[in-house]
């Protein structure tokens, strides 16, 4: 079983699902040459897009990533790639906490009054920099998971 990605309004966590799947592999037929291995599965791709408004020099908040399982325990950091980075900013990330109760699909049992630290993506155009800015950042999980995330951030 997967986890699930869950997303509102720039911020997103992936709900990390605790313990293995009880899912087992099929064995080998008897044709195979024993160092065969199957093929792992392809990681969960889920794209999304954001548009954003700031000031020029001005940091403009792009979402909030974390691992967090069901019992509100935060998990390795994600990395974030950048296969097409800003033309005319720069991109930057730093802890940021994260309020659960306004995340969708959080345990509430569990996570009511915890606000862990998500890791911030955010764009800083250049100084007399306006007009639009679009930018494609990958959130690499540590389960293998990807979100592609394409913003446009339109600087006044």
């Amino acid at each position: 079983m997967r986890p699930a990605i869950h997303s509102v309004s720039g911020l997103v966590m992936l709900l990390a699902v605790s313990g293995a799947s009880g899912q087992t592999a099929p064995a080998a037929p008897a044709s195979a040459t024993p160092t065969a291995t199957a093929p792992a599965s392809a990681p969960n791709v889920v794209r999304t897009e954001t548009e954003r408004k700031g000031r020029s020099g001005l940091e403009i908040f792009l979402g909030t990533y974390l691992t967090l399982n069901r019992e509100c325990k935060v998990g390795p950091t994600p990395k974030i790639e950048y296969p097409e980075p800003p033309k005319n900013g720069k991109m930057t990330t730093r802890p940021f906490p994260i309020n659960l109760r306004a995340v969708p699909g959080a345990p509430r049992g569990n996570c009511i009054g915890t606000s862990p630290n998500g890791l911030a993506v955010i764009y800083r155009s250049e100084r007399r920099f306006r007009g639009e800015d679009r930018i494609v950042f990958r959130v690499v999980y540590p389960t293998g998971d990807v979100r592609e995330v394409t913003a446009r951030v339109i600087v006044q």
